[in-house]
């Protein structure tokens, strides 16, 4: 399995931002490798959002990202918030 974490600071309309990461993530789950997507709000400062996202591998998620449709709304996202987007590797799990 892949995971990807992006975290968000948003420096414009956070109901825009919300509603394009809803978009992407649409078109995202529709791709061949995908598995799950989570958006978090900062409880603490509510310009600041983190998403994960699972995939069945990189190379699934690689592909997603490189289409033409992505990019678009990817730009778009980038207009309203700063990412800090990294691949992730699980080093423990416990619960279900």
């Amino acid at each position: 399995m892949f995971t990807f974490i992006n975290r968000f600071t948003v420096t414009g309309d956070s109901t825009e931002f919300e509603s394009l990461v809803k978009e992407i993530t649409a078109f995202m789950s529709a791709q061949p490798g995908f598995r799950s997507h989570r958006l978090y709000r900062s409880a603490a400062d509510a310009r600041v959002y983190v998403e994960t996202a699972e995939w069945d591998d990189a190379a699934a998620h690689k592909a997603a990202t490189a289409s033409p449709e992505f990019r678009s709304r990817v730009g778009k996202v980038m207009g309203l918030a700063q990412a800090e987007p990294a691949p992730f590797d699980l080093v423990a799990q416990h619960g279900a």
